[in-house]
Protein backbone atom coordinates (compact mmCIF):
# COMPACT_ATOMS: atom_id res chain seq x y z
CA UNK A 1 0.00 0.00 0.00
CA UNK A 2 1.24 3.46 -0.79
CA UNK A 3 1.31 6.59 1.38
CA UNK A 4 0.72 10.02 0.45
CA UNK A 5 3.78 12.01 0.29
CA UNK A 6 2.11 14.90 2.50
CA UNK A 7 2.03 12.20 4.86
CA UNK A 8 5.47 10.27 4.33
CA UNK A 9 7.09 13.85 4.81
CA UNK A 10 5.15 14.32 7.94
CA UNK A 11 6.42 11.52 9.12
CA UNK A 12 10.09 11.33 7.89
CA UNK A 13 10.37 15.96 8.84
CA UNK A 14 10.20 16.45 5.48
CA UNK A 15 12.96 14.49 3.94
CA UNK A 16 11.49 12.67 1.02
CA UNK A 17 13.09 13.83 -2.23
CA UNK A 18 10.63 14.51 -5.44
CA UNK A 19 11.84 15.60 -8.52
CA UNK A 20 9.78 16.95 -10.69
CA UNK A 21 10.23 16.02 -14.14
CA UNK A 22 9.04 17.62 -17.45
CA UNK A 23 10.19 15.72 -20.31
CA UNK A 24 10.23 17.83 -23.26
CA UNK A 25 11.61 16.62 -26.62
CA UNK A 26 12.33 18.98 -29.53
CA UNK A 27 11.14 16.98 -32.28
CA UNK A 28 7.36 16.80 -33.41
CA UNK A 29 6.01 15.61 -36.11
CA UNK A 30 2.40 16.53 -36.04
CA UNK A 31 3.17 20.25 -34.25
CA UNK A 32 6.84 21.32 -34.83
CA UNK A 33 8.13 23.41 -32.14
CA UNK A 34 5.13 23.00 -29.76
CA UNK A 35 6.86 23.01 -26.70
CA UNK A 36 8.24 26.43 -27.04
CA UNK A 37 5.39 27.63 -28.58
CA UNK A 38 3.58 31.02 -27.22
CA UNK A 39 0.87 29.96 -25.00
CA UNK A 40 -1.07 33.54 -24.17
CA UNK A 41 2.28 35.20 -23.99
CA UNK A 42 4.71 32.44 -22.55
CA UNK A 43 6.48 29.42 -24.44
CA UNK A 44 3.72 26.10 -23.79
CA UNK A 45 6.44 24.80 -21.09
CA UNK A 46 6.97 27.82 -18.77
CA UNK A 47 2.90 26.78 -17.77
CA UNK A 48 4.39 23.78 -16.67
CA UNK A 49 7.63 24.84 -15.07
CA UNK A 50 5.22 27.47 -13.05
CA UNK A 51 2.64 25.39 -11.71
CA UNK A 52 4.76 22.77 -11.02
CA UNK A 53 6.80 25.27 -8.92
CA UNK A 54 3.97 26.04 -6.72
CA UNK A 55 3.89 22.51 -5.78
CA UNK A 56 4.84 22.07 -1.94
CA UNK A 57 6.05 18.32 -2.61
CA UNK A 58 8.32 18.65 -5.75
CA UNK A 59 11.81 19.56 -3.89
CA UNK A 60 14.05 20.04 -7.15
CA UNK A 61 12.38 20.68 -10.81
CA UNK A 62 14.34 19.69 -14.17
CA UNK A 63 13.44 19.70 -17.69
CA UNK A 64 14.81 16.64 -19.69
CA UNK A 65 15.34 17.55 -23.41
CA UNK A 66 17.55 17.01 -26.24
CA UNK A 67 16.62 20.60 -27.78
CA UNK A 68 19.07 23.38 -27.21
CA UNK A 69 16.71 26.08 -27.06
CA UNK A 70 14.64 24.22 -24.84
CA UNK A 71 17.21 23.43 -22.48
CA UNK A 72 18.69 27.16 -23.14
CA UNK A 73 15.03 28.46 -21.70
CA UNK A 74 14.74 25.86 -19.22
CA UNK A 75 18.33 26.47 -17.38
CA UNK A 76 16.95 30.37 -17.04
CA UNK A 77 13.80 28.64 -14.49
CA UNK A 78 15.02 25.04 -13.13
CA UNK A 79 17.34 22.41 -14.03
CA UNK A 80 17.98 20.61 -17.32
CA UNK A 81 18.99 17.08 -17.88
CA UNK A 82 20.74 17.02 -21.63
CA UNK A 83 18.63 13.49 -23.10
CA UNK A 84 20.94 11.62 -25.04
CA UNK A 85 19.97 11.04 -28.92
CA UNK A 86 18.58 7.83 -28.19
CA UNK A 87 16.30 9.34 -26.09
CA UNK A 88 15.08 11.57 -28.51
CA UNK A 89 13.74 9.88 -30.92
CA UNK A 90 9.83 8.52 -32.02
CA UNK A 91 11.05 5.31 -30.77
CA UNK A 92 11.87 6.36 -27.19
CA UNK A 93 9.40 5.92 -24.81
CA UNK A 94 8.70 7.66 -21.40
CA UNK A 95 9.58 5.12 -19.49
CA UNK A 96 13.16 5.55 -20.66
CA UNK A 97 13.57 9.08 -20.03
CA UNK A 98 12.03 8.38 -16.62
CA UNK A 99 14.79 5.81 -16.04
CA UNK A 100 17.13 8.21 -17.45
CA UNK A 101 16.44 10.84 -14.72
CA UNK A 102 16.41 8.35 -11.97
CA UNK A 103 20.15 7.71 -12.86
CA UNK A 104 21.10 11.00 -12.81
CA UNK A 105 19.01 11.31 -9.22
CA UNK A 106 19.49 7.70 -7.45
CA UNK A 107 18.80 9.50 -4.23
CA UNK A 108 14.99 10.78 -4.99
CA UNK A 109 12.47 8.98 -3.53
CA UNK A 110 9.88 9.60 -5.75
CA UNK A 111 9.57 11.57 -9.58
CA UNK A 112 6.48 13.57 -10.19
CA UNK A 113 6.35 13.33 -14.11
CA UNK A 114 4.72 16.82 -15.44
CA UNK A 115 4.36 16.65 -19.41
CA UNK A 116 4.58 20.14 -20.85
CA UNK A 117 1.39 19.53 -23.44
CA UNK A 118 -0.65 19.74 -20.40
CA UNK A 119 -0.53 23.41 -19.99
CA UNK A 120 -4.07 23.34 -18.17
CA UNK A 121 -3.01 21.21 -15.03
CA UNK A 122 -3.33 23.30 -11.99
CA UNK A 123 -1.00 23.16 -8.86
CA UNK A 124 -4.20 21.41 -7.18
CA UNK A 125 -3.61 18.44 -9.94
CA UNK A 126 -0.66 18.32 -8.84
CA UNK A 127 -1.08 17.74 -5.04
CA UNK A 128 -4.43 15.78 -5.76
CA UNK A 129 -1.38 13.19 -7.75
CA UNK A 130 0.84 13.51 -4.73
CA UNK A 131 -1.38 12.85 -2.14
CA UNK A 132 -2.43 9.61 -3.71
CA UNK A 133 1.22 8.39 -3.62
CA UNK A 134 2.33 6.42 -7.00
CA UNK A 135 -0.56 7.73 -9.09
CA UNK A 136 -1.91 8.61 -12.44
CA UNK A 137 -4.19 11.14 -13.71
CA UNK A 138 -6.89 10.51 -16.26
CA UNK A 139 -9.89 12.20 -17.82
CA UNK A 140 -13.78 11.94 -17.51
CA UNK A 141 -13.42 9.59 -20.29
CA UNK A 142 -10.89 7.37 -17.70
CA UNK A 143 -7.91 7.30 -20.65
CA UNK A 144 -4.92 8.72 -18.92
CA UNK A 145 -4.33 12.59 -20.45
CA UNK A 146 -0.49 12.81 -19.65
CA UNK A 147 -0.68 15.70 -16.88
CA UNK A 148 0.37 13.77 -13.98
CA UNK A 149 2.21 10.55 -13.05
CA UNK A 150 3.74 10.10 -9.57
CA UNK A 151 6.22 7.27 -9.63
CA UNK A 152 7.89 5.87 -6.57
CA UNK A 153 11.35 5.19 -7.39
CA UNK A 154 11.75 1.92 -5.53
CA UNK A 155 8.88 0.32 -6.71
CA UNK A 156 10.48 2.08 -10.36
CA UNK A 157 13.46 -0.05 -10.54
CA UNK A 158 11.93 -2.85 -10.71
CA UNK A 159 8.63 -2.86 -12.33
CA UNK A 160 8.73 0.26 -14.33
CA UNK A 161 5.29 1.03 -14.55
CA UNK A 162 3.21 3.85 -14.89
CA UNK A 163 -0.06 3.20 -12.22
CA UNK A 164 -1.11 2.97 -8.95
CA UNK A 165 -3.79 4.92 -7.94
CA UNK A 166 -6.01 7.15 -10.51
CA UNK A 167 -7.40 10.57 -10.10
CA UNK A 168 -9.88 12.08 -12.28
CA UNK A 169 -9.76 15.87 -14.12
CA UNK A 170 -12.20 17.66 -15.69
CA UNK A 171 -12.24 17.78 -19.15
CA UNK A 172 -11.78 21.53 -19.43
CA UNK A 173 -7.77 20.47 -17.77
CA UNK A 174 -7.46 17.13 -19.44
CA UNK A 175 -6.45 18.60 -22.76
CA UNK A 176 -3.02 16.90 -23.89
CA UNK A 177 -1.36 19.20 -26.68
CA UNK A 178 -0.40 17.10 -29.75
CA UNK A 179 -2.28 19.15 -33.08
CA UNK A 180 -2.92 22.65 -33.52
CA UNK A 181 -6.33 22.37 -33.34
CA UNK A 182 -5.09 20.68 -29.70
CA UNK A 183 -3.22 23.90 -29.15
CA UNK A 184 -5.74 26.35 -30.27
CA UNK A 185 -8.35 24.24 -27.77
CA UNK A 186 -6.66 24.84 -24.72
CA UNK A 187 -5.57 28.61 -25.57
CA UNK A 188 -9.57 28.52 -25.87
CA UNK A 189 -9.73 26.81 -22.51
CA UNK A 190 -7.01 28.51 -20.80
CA UNK A 191 -8.47 30.98 -17.50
Amino acid sequence: MTTSLAARNAGRNGLMRVLGLIPARGGSKRLPGKNMRMFHGTPLIQKTIDEAKKSIFINSLYVSSDDPEILSFASQHCGVIKRPEKLATDDASMADVVTHAIGLHPRCDYVVVLQPTSPLRTVEDIHCGSDLGMSISVGPTGAPNGAVYVIQTAFWKFHRYFGGRVFYMPAERSIDINTLEDFQEAERLYK
